[in-house]
């Protein structure tokens, strides 16, 4: 390939066709993590090694998404309407779909360090390839593993404020600096392969995430084959994960700075952080009623309870919707400056920016984010942000904001004055006794996700002065029919180590372990969790030798039961306060309602027993299909033929009536 970078071609086929010339066919081939991988350049090589078997692959990345295919009958008829709605014009990621269904050609192997949470629990080829680290090291081992091309997903170069340059967008994450790197190490012998992949559906963020067209050998740009950004579904905030999120809200300081991460629990916070912002009042009776300041001191001495004047500066790897909400809530405000001496002036009080016009001043931002992922609405709301706004949100290098290393777009000194009042708030899935938390796999060494960046936030919580790690954890889970409690006296692995305890969160209340002797750890923890697992934590921890044997547990510790939280939300939710799709939903409201009786058949048919009685059930009471109709034509179950459907359509029913619906 002698041609003058890049090389514009329209046509995956001939971007693989040149891609082996300049490699040959031993390729390992480096992806983004999430939406920022190139499907049309990715699926022309992965189908031309599935033709060629003298090309060895391996793929190389983190997150490879892939819609839902659910193959149960009932779940089948609801989900493929959805998926079809939300996914249809969406190529899918074909390799990443051969792996689900063990179809990889033998010359092909995928390496992950972050699974899409649960896909992989069940998949041995893919438990023995995952590679376990954190998000700030994944460029250091993707260059040990001999990454010789990267495709990436930019936004094309057509941005007047940056004239010939490619936006990495969504993905300047690990790309940023893994670029530079390969380049350094590239010779005659070893070539390597940039390749962008170019979709004007992608918004264009820079300074950071803007780099030369010419960072690229190859460009892939066809408006033709353009398709939709692939979207994370807003996921139903229960009554558990807002009292989950309004417990983090009040740890949030006026001034300070904010990270979090995806799913319900991270939604919760955003929720209850608008709430404390715009209806202060309500969210103080909500502090209020639940005593939280006489309860759990460290919210007084940590946090805030009045609107945010000053704002939030959002430090986070991952840019969630929720940091747009906050954005348009007018509380992620607060601007930080690239510069060090800059930011400690502001930081003490000796300038003031709204006075002052220092020409630093107008490089600014409000958020920097390493990477990002969400539904839908949040991607046409990226869209459509001002030239203004978007110039205050920086898509940078996970490698500058994960740690507090010195990184080529700023120093540690800066780093530190910009996170100031640092909230580093991410979810667990279990914690034990000790403040260990679990967050990645299983106690057998089933991967469920990864560990991604959050050892590096609660590390970097413990180094900066004023800052705190959060991570919110359900007091309990479902398996089956069973409940289980999430906090446990042991267990045989963790994602953080005890040694970095600090803050933990649940439905009931707030642990701070920070400094804390065991003794006052184990009863913080146990305070905190459901009350039913109390009694048998506290036998365990008094045999372990680390509670006193006279100590019993107090009255005002044994009401933390699910029906408690509800009791707590019941009138704030009569006045349409914490509902269960603060910001949307891609669901109908049919939809919704179809949804809540399969979950309830799913949870009511868990075990031998309940499955026999519920179909039991559905042959005496599954009728009157006539009052629900609209969502009987929505299962395709309005008219049936043969016992499957007929049945279908009885529990289904059954489901409906037993839903209250």
């Amino acid at each position: 390939m002698t041609h003058e970078r890049p090389q514009r071609v329209s046509d995956s086929k001939r971007c693989v066709d040149l891609i082996i010339q300049r490699v040959g066919k031993n390729i390992t081939l480096g992806l983004p993590l999430g939406l920022g991988k190139p499907v049309q350049f990715a699926n022309a090589l992965y189908q031309r090694a599935k033709q060629d078997p003298s090309i060895e692959l391996h793929i190389v990345t983190a997150l490879s998404l892939v819609a839902p295919k659910p193959s149960q009958s009932l779940e089948k008829r609801f989900m493929d309407p959805f998926v079809e709605r939300l996914y249809g014009d969406i190529p899918e990621l074909a390799y990443a779909r051969d792996v689900l269904n063990h179809q990889l050609p033998d010359n092909v192997k995928v390496s992950e360090f972050f699974f899409q949470a649960g896909n992989f629990l069940h998949h041995p080829e893919q438990q023995r390839r995952y590679i376990c680290t954190n998000y700030t090291h994944a460029m250091r081992d993707l260059i040990a593993l001999g990454v010789n091309v990267v495709g990436q997903l930019v936004a094309p170069d057509e941005d007047p404020d940056y004239p010939q340059q490619f936006s990495l967008s969504c993905n300047p994450d690990l790309s940023l600096d893994l670029f530079l790197n390969l380049r350094a190490r590239e010779t005659k012998d070893k070539p390597i392969a940039l390749v962008a992949e170019c979709n004007s559906q992608l918004p264009f963020f820079g300074p950071d995430a803007a780099v030369a067209v010419s960072t690229f050998d190859l460009v892939l740009q066809n408006k033709e084959t353009e398709y939709p950004l692939f979207s994370a579904p807003q996921a139903p905030i229960s009554a558990q994960d807002h009292l989950i999120g309004f417990y983090a809200s009040s740890l949030l300081k006026d001034g300070g700075t904010l990270q979090v991460g995806i799913g319900s629990l991270g939604s919760a916070l955003i929720y209850s952080t608008c709430l404390r912002h715009q209806n202060n009042a309500d969210w103080q009776q909500l502090y209020r009623n639940l005593k939280v300041a006489d309860r759990f001191p460290v919210a007084e001495e940590c946090g805030g309870t009045a609107p945010f004047k000053k704002g939030l500066y959002g430090c986070s790897e991952m840019m969630m919707d929720g940091f747009i909400h906050l954005l348009e809530a007018g509380i992620l405000s607060r601007k930080v400056y690239p510069d060090a001496g800059l930011q400690e002036q502001i930081n003490q009080g000796v300038l003031d920016p709204k006075r002052s016009d220092d020409p630093r001043l107008q490089q600014g931002v409000i958020m920097h984010g390493g990477f990002y992922l969400g539904p839908r609405d949040f991607y046409h709301k990226l869209a459509q942000l001002t030239g203004e706004q978007r110039r205050l949100i920086c898509m940078t290098s996970v490698n500058y904001i994960n740690d507090l290393n010195d990184h080529r777009f700023g120093n540690q000194r800066l780093k530190v004055a910009q996170r100031v009042a640092g909230r580093f708030i991410n979810s667990a899935m279990q914690c034990t006794l000790d403040g260990a938390a679990v967050s990645d796999g299983l106690e057998d060494g089933r991967v469920v996700s990864g560990v991604g960046g959050q050892y590096n936030f609660v590390a970097m919580a413990h180094e900066l002065e004023g800052a705190r790690s959060i991570l919110t954890i359900r007091s309990t889970r479902t398996s089956g029919a069973k409940t289980l409690s999430n906090i446990l006296f042991s267990y045989g692995h963790c994602t953080v180590p005890r040694h970095l305890r600090d803050i933990v969160i649940t439905e009931y209340g707030i642990a701070d372990l920070r400094g804390k002797a065991d003794e006052q750890v184990y009863l913080a923890l146990i305070r905190i969790a459901d009350s039913r697992f109390q009694p048998e934590l506290l036998k365990q921890a008094q045999k372990a030798g680390k509670v006193a044997q006279n100590f019993s547990l107090p009255a005002q510790w044994r009401n933390n039961t699910p029906q408690a939280i509800e009791r707590i939300l019941e009138d704030f939710q009569q006045n349409a306060l914490f509902p269960a799709f603060p910001f949307g939903c891609d669901f109908t409201d049919d939809e919704l309602k179809i949804g809540k009786a399969l979950k309830l058949l799913k949870t009511r048919t868990s075990t031998r027993f309940g499955k026999v009685k519920t179909l039991f059930q559905a042959l005496i009471f599954g009728s009157a299909g006539k009052d629900y109709a609209p969502l009987l034509q929505r299962m395709q179950l309005g008219k049936v033929d043969g016992y499957k459907a007929w049945l279908d359509r009885r529990l289904l029913i059954l489901g409906l009536k037993n839903a209250g619906i």
